[in-house]
Parts: structure tokens; C-alpha cells; sequence
């Protein structure tokens, strides 16, 4: 019964009751009197004089009932005496004409009457004080007694009862009003405060006290939660009418490059009559006690208008996102969360402020009920990213720009929510930013991993691997930024964690030894030495690059990293001496034959001459054929310029003298004949080598 007494009495306490119970009840009463006997025994019967002017005065009356406001009642005593004269000398002259005209029992419309015109103004002592509307609710209720009484005296024992109920109804609204601070119209506070001069101290607390009640009794003329929420409700409407042209301005600004919007701006966008409105609501609200409903209303107001600023951005994360829908969305974040946390939040905060003045705790927490959705979603919004990456190294300084981003995005976080209610807030962003961290750092294993799946087949003869391309491209987004990878290493180590340095000459090790083993299909033909010199030297001019390392500033200008600074000369002196050991194996293995055939037998002299020239006939017929071979062959293996420079200068050193002897030599013998078995002079010879290595591109005689 408890709780459903509650509910009663904050139903009586509610004004739209009143209203319509004040308009049905004079309605009725209205209609009733009419159909009494009463009226028909003072007036006389109805015609339409009578008519049109009952139906005037009843919608005068009812008008009046119904739109009554509340009345702090005349400004005047004396008017007020003046009044309560002129109801008492109506209500006598009714009283005795009534008595004299009505005679025998009355009919059931009197009896209605006087019970409706009862309750109507049982009401109207809600909201008026003009000083007659008890002297009436009495009246009517005595008269309605009296009826009662006149046709059984049981009858007037319910009079009697409906009568009571009626006045303590009456008395016990106006006792909850007097223990809320309010009962009927406050009067016009005065403190006088008298102390002896030695008592200045004291003096001046209780004014302080004094003063504070005073504050309180007029915060409190209604804290009736229920009576205060439609004002709220409609202060806080007109605040959400002035979203729109914020949201506006913060969506043209988003665009704009660089972003720049003072938070000020935003803030003096809101008329002050507004922020007053609900500022003074909020007090008489939070004085009578009502902070959790507060904070409820105003985070749900300010939730809806940065979900709405996040819907214009349309940051989305579906599972069929690619790459360049990804980078997209990772643009779309960073830009989002800087402007949430650099103008949205700084302006939200200050709005609190001046909202919640004098209430900074429910200020603290509406302003993180308030921001929390959003600031989560941005958040949730990593966690997906890392989940729906599909390569790992494509997007991996867009991974990096995150974790660099949410890194000054904590610190921010942390000044913005520095009490209590802010930390999931904070372990929120730290779990993200680790999450982003252990990508990072895993970016080896993602490297290892590549070149364990690569095919084992090669994919161009003799060129460069694609697996290569991959690797040095990943090695080089890790160097770009590697006092980044560095801290992630140093945040968030693993059980083995060797140093940066290590880490990249072991990476570039296990590449070399994969290419090793996928060329050994080339055994034998000298293009496992050619393709292990396009790849090696395409790492060597990968460490050799520079790149330049954003938000690392060294003297004003940006710093810059390379493989060679990282990993040190003596690696570079090593990677070089093993580019030269697969020259020298790659002229071994296809030239020393052919070298061999133009070498020149210094037995020529003793052997007969018919049989010197036949030799040196047959040695240069072999050598055009394997010459020819050769060139052929390596025409249509590929080679990067620097391969084939190296290759092609090398050979001729070697080639060009021993086969410029031979032919000297021949034609020392033979003169003029020697021209119809020289096949290639040393031009010749010169074209035919600068054409190796062309990558299939045929060759002209």
C-alpha cells in the first residue's frame, strides 16, 4: 500500500490534474444547476434570455477555471477584505432567498451541484490565493450537507464524510507544500541580524546560513521532480534546436584542410538565455535532490548530438572493407578524434560548466555520461581495424599513424577526464593503444611469416622476386618509422626481443637464404647466380635509401633513417662481398669455358704449322657456337640496370683482350683468310654482350 499511496499523492500534486479536474467538475456543476429544481424555483423557467445568458456566464466561468495561472492573490490587503466582503454578502443573499423559495426535498441535480461546485473550488485553492475559495469549498459543502440532511438524516452523514474528505485532501496538500519550503505564496524574506562587535566572526556565519536558506527556500518553490521536468525538458528542446547549426559549421570545418575551430566559437553560439533557462532549472532540480535524473535528461540531450555529428562522418567497418576503404576509414578516425577531442569534448566540458555552475560533481559526471558513447565507438573503431586488416604490412603505417595518434590522443583524454568517472574511459584508450602496439610490434612475425609462404617456384627467371619487393617494402615502412617500433618494443616486449638492428639483418638473412633455396631449380645454368645478384643488388639499394622519419625533428629538420645507419658497414662490407662472390661464380660458370677456347698454346711453335692452324680454326668454331649460345640464352634472362652494368662491364674486361690476342694471332697466320672464320669482330662482340639480360627482348645480328 505504501508505494501506491506515494503514487496517489504525487498524482494530486500534479497541475494538469487539477486543471481538468477544476474544468469537468464546473462543467458539471454548470449543467447540473441548470436541470435543478433550484434554478427553476429562484428564476423561473427557461427562455432564451435566460438561456443565451447562462451559456454566456458558464463559459466565462469555465474559461476562467481552466486557464487560471498561478496567483501570488492580490497585491492589496485591503482588496483582498474587499473581496472576501463581497463573496460573503453573495453567498447570504443566496442562502436566504434559496431557503425562502425552495421549499421540500431536493432533486438529485441540486445535490450534484453543489458536490461538482464543491471540487471545483478545492482546485482552484490550489492555484489562487485571492482568499475567497475556502470560504466558497465551505459553502457548497454545507449546503450540500444540508440537502443531504433534508431528504434522510443517514444521507447527511455522507455529506458529512464526503465534506471531510474534501478538507483534508485540502489540508494535507497544503502541509507537504509547507514541508517543501512552500506554502501558498512565499512572502519576502527578511534576516536581521543584531551581534555585539566581539561577535563579528559568528555574524558573519549565520548570514552566511541565514542567507543560504533563503537561496534554498526559493530554489525549492516546487521541487516536485514531476513539476520541474517539463521546463527542463523544454529548455533543453530549445538547445537542441541550436545543434543544427553547429553540427553545420563542425561538418564544413571537417573538410577543410587544416581543421581549424576554436572551441569558443561553438560556445558563443548558444544564445545565454538558453544556458540561463536551464541553468536556473537545474538548480531548483539539484537542490530538491534530484541529480541522477538531472544527469539522465542532459547526457541524453548532448549524447544525441554527437551521435549525430558522428553519423555525418559515416565512419563504418564492415567485414568486406579492403585496403583503400580502410585507409579511408583510418583518415576518417584520426580526423574524427581530434576534432571530438580538440573542439567537441573542450566545448561539451565548458557547456557542463555553465550548465551545472555551483554542482561540479554533476557537472564531472554529466559530462562523461554525456561523452562516453562517443569516445567508445572511436575507440571500438580500432579494435576492428586490427581485427579486419587484411594485410597486415600494406596497412601498416596506417596502423603506425594510429598508435602515434592515440598516443597524444591519451594525454588529451586524460586532462579531459581526470576524476574518477573518466578512468574506463582512460583503460579503454590504453587497451586500444595496446592492441595497436602488439600489431606493431608482431610486424616481423608478419614478415617471417610472408617468406615462408612464398612459392617455391620462381616467378620471373633470373629477376627480381616479387617476395623481395615485399619484404624490403615492409623493412622500409619499419624503418620510416622506427623510433615508433621501438617504443612499441620497449611497451610491449616478447620473450625474445633482440634489438632493432637484429631484428632487420635477420629478416634480411632469411630472405636471401629463401632465395637461395627457390633458385636451386637454376643449378647448373648460371641463372641462380644472375637472380640471386638482381635480388641482392635490389637490397643493397634499398638500405641504401633514405627515408624520412615524420614527427622526429632534428634541428628543425625532419631526421632521416636508413638500412645502412641501422645496420652498420661492416653489414653493408659483408652484403657487398656476397654480391661479388655470385659475380665470380656467374663468370665461372658460363665464360671459363669459352675463355678457355681463346687461350693460346705457347707448344704452337713446335708443332707443325698445318696442325697450329687447324687448332686455332677449330678452338674459334667452338667458341662462336658457345658464344652464340650464350648470348642467346642470357638475352632472355632479366637483369636491372645496375645487374647488368656489373655483369656486362666484368665480362668484356675479361672477354674482349683474350679474344682481341686470339684473333691477332690467327690472323698473324693466316692474313687474309683468317676473315672467313672470324665470325664477330670486337664491336661486335661489344653489341652483342651490351645486349644480355634484356628480359626476353629479341636480339638483331
Amino acid at each position: 500500500m505504501g508505494p501506491l499511496l506515494n503514487q496517489i499523492k504525487m498524482w494530486l500534486k500534479h497541475p494538469q490534474l487539477w486543471s481538468f479536474v477544476r474544468f469537468a467538475s464546473a462543467v458539471l456543476g454548470l449543467l447540473c444547476y441548470a436541470l435543478s429544481s433550484s434554478f427553476n424555483s429562484l428564476f423561473g423557467k427557461w427562455n432564451l434570455l435566460k438561456t443565451f445568458l447562462y451559456c454566456v456566464f458558464s463559459f466565462i466561468i469555465c474559461t476562467a477555471v481552466l486557464f487560471v495561472k498561478v496567483s501570488h492573490g492580490p497585491g492589496s490587503l485591503r482588496l483582498k477584505a474587499h473581496l472576501a466582503f463581497l463573496v460573503l454578502m453573495i453567498t447570504s443573499f443566496y442562502s436566504f432567498y434559496f431557503d425562502k423559495a425552495v421549499n421540500g426535498k431536493p432533486d438529485a441535480y441540486s445535490i450534484a451541484s453543489c458536490a461538482a461546485f464543491a471540487v471545483m473550488f478545492l482546485g482552484l485553492s490550489r492555484h489562487s490565493n485571492c482568499g475567497f475559495e475556502l470560504d466558497l469549498l465551505y459553502f457548497f459543502l454545507a449546503a450540500l450537507t444540508i440537502q443531504l440532511t433534508r431528504i434522510k438524516w443517514v444521507f447527511g452523514i455522507l455529506g458529512a464524510c464526503y465534506s471531510y474528505a474534501l478538507i483534508m485532501i485540502h489540508s494535507g496538500l497544503d502541509a507537504q507544500q509547507g514541508a517543501n519550503g512552500y506554502h501558498g505564496v512565499p512572502e519576502e524574506p527578511h534576516v536581521i541580524q543584531v551581534d555585539p562587535p566581539e561577535s563579528l566572526l559568528n555574524s558573519s556565519i549565520t548570514q552566511d546560513s541565514a542567507i543560504t536558506q533563503v537561496d534554498s527556500h526559493s530554489q525549492e518553490v516546487n521541487n516536485d521532480f514531476a513539476l520541474i521536468k517539463p521546463g527542463l525538458l523544454s529548455s533543453l528542446k530549445a538547445l537542441k534546436k541550436q545543434n543544427r547549426k553547429l553540427l553545420g559549421l563542425l561538418y564544413g570545418q571537417s573538410l577543410m584542410e587544416p581543421f581549424d575551430l576554436d572551441d569558443n566559437l561553438l560556445i558563443d553560439m548558444l544564445p545565454c538565455e538558453i544556458i540561463n533557462n536551464i541553468n536556473e532549472t537545474f538548480k531548483m532540480a539539484l537542490s530538491a535532490g534530484y541529480e541522477k535524473e538531472c544527469c539522465h535528461l542532459y547526457s541524453n540531450c548532448r549524447r544525441e548530438f554527437l551521435q549525430q555529428f558522428l553519423s555525418e562522418l559515416e565512419l563504418k567497418h564492415t567485414p568486406e572493407d579492403h585496403n583503400v576503404f580502410i585507409t579511408h576509414n583510418i583518415l576518417s578516425w584520426n580526423r574524427t578524434f581530434k576534432i571530438a577531442l580538440r573542439v567537441l569534448f573542450l566545448y561539451e566540458r565548458r557547456l557542463c560548466d555553465r550548465v551545472f555552475f555551483g554542482f561540479s560533481s554533476v557537472g564531472d559526471l554529466s559530462f562523461v555520461l554525456a561523452c562516453k558513447e562517443l569516445t567508445t565507438h572511436l575507440l571500438n573503431f580500432v579494435n576492428t581495424i586490427v581485427v579486419d586488416i587484411r594485410s597486415p604490412l600494406a596497412m601498416f603505417r596506417r596502423v603506425v599513424s594510429m598508435f602515434e595518434e592515440l598516443n597524444d590522443m591519451i594525454t588529451e583524454l586524460e586532462s579531459l577526464f581526470p576524476d574518477q568517472a573518466g578512468v574506463s574511459l582512460r583503460n579503454d584508450a590504453i587497451k586500444a593503444r595496446r592492441r595497436l602496439g602488439e600489431t606493431i610490434r608482431d610486424v616481423f612475425k608478419n614478415l617471417e611469416n610472408l617468406i615462408h609462404c612464398d612459392s617455391a617456384i620462381a616467378d620471373v627467371p633470373g629477376g627480381i622476386e616479387p617476395i623481395t619487393c615485399d619484404v624490403m617494402n615492409g623493412l622500409g615502412a619499419i624503418v620510416r618509422v622506427m623510433p615508433m617500433i621501438e617504443k612499441a618494443f620497449k611497451e610491449y616486449p616478447t620473450t625474445t626481443c633482440p634489438s632493432f638492428p637484429a631484428k632487420i639483418a635477420w629478416m634480411i638473412e632469411l630472405l636471401e637464404n629463401h632465395l637461395e633455396a627457390k633458385y636451386k631449380i637454376y643449378t647448373g645454368t648460371s641463372l641462380d647466380y644472375v637472380a640471386m645478384m638482381n635480388n641482392t643488388m635490389y637490397i643493397k639499394l634499398e638500405t641504401l635509401k633514405h627515408f624520412p622519419s615524420a614527427r622526429f625533428m632534428d634541428f628543425g629538420r625532419v631526421k632521416r633513417y636508413s638500412f645502412a645507419e641501422i645496420l652498420g658497414d661492416n653489414w653493408i662490407q659483408k652484403h657487398t662481398g656476397k654480391f661479388q662472390k655470385n659475380l665470380e661464380d656467374y663468370q665461372r660458370s658460363s665464360w671459363d669455358e669459352v675463355l678457355g677456347l681463346l687461350k693460346l698454346d705457347n707448344n704452337n711453335e713446335s708443332l707443325a704449322k698445318d696442325v697450329a692452324i687447324e687448332s686455332m680454326k677449330e678452338k674459334l668454331k667452338l667458341f662462336n657456337i658457345q658464344f652464340e649460345e650464350i648470348c642467346c640464352t642470357q638475352s632472355k634472362w632479366f637483369g636491372s640496370y645496375e645487374i647488368r652494368k656489373e655483369i656486362i662491364v666484368s665480362v668484356e674486361n675479361m672477354l674482349l683482350p683474350a679474344y682481341g690476342s686470339f684473333v691477332g694471332r690467327l690472323q698473324d697466320v693466316l692474313g687474309k683468310a683468317s676473315y672467313d672464320y672470324i665470325q664477330y669482330g670486337m664491336l661486335e662482340i661489344k653489341a652483342r654482350l651490351n645486349r644480355l639480360f634484356l628480359g626476353g627482348k629479341r636480339m638483331s645480328r
